[in-house]
């Protein structure tokens, strides 16, 4: 990735109002942004836009964020994924790690996020 490109975060919450929310604040900082309520809407949207970065709510509609993030691979997406929750119990915890994602509890700590998206390897 070009070091002046910038980054493409895909937000996905059934909480729109969160998604959107975590879209504006992200924007402000310099991140182009895509927003989702399901996995279901998620999935097309991130074949068409290719996001760099997915960050996901564990818990939603249909599918859990893990799971997302392992079905966005198998599309031959290669995304640095961030997966959100309000539930921090080790299954959950672990779910995530196991699909190769980094874990953030809420509420969301907008410049940790920031934070995390901008220390990925092809960021950096």
């Amino acid at each position: 990735m070009a070091a002046d490109r910038l980054r493409s975060v895909l937000i996905i919450d059934d909480n729109i109002g969160l998604a959107e929310n975590i879209a504006e604040i992200l924007e402000l900082d310099g991140f182009v942004t895509a927003v989702a309520a399901s996995a279901e809407e998620a999935l097309p949207k991130a074949r068409e836009t290719t996001p760099d970065v997915v960050v996901t709510d564990y818990r939603l509609p249909g599918a859990n964020g893990a799971s997302l993030v392992r079905q966005l691979r198998t599309l031959g997406l290669q995304v640095h994924a961030v997966v959100i929750s309000a539930y921090t119990d080790d299954r959950t915890i672990a779910d995530a790690r196991d699909a190769g994602a980094t874990f953030v509890p809420k509420p969301v700590d907008f410049g940790m996020l920031g934070r995390i998206i901008r220390s990925q390897p092809a960021y950096a």
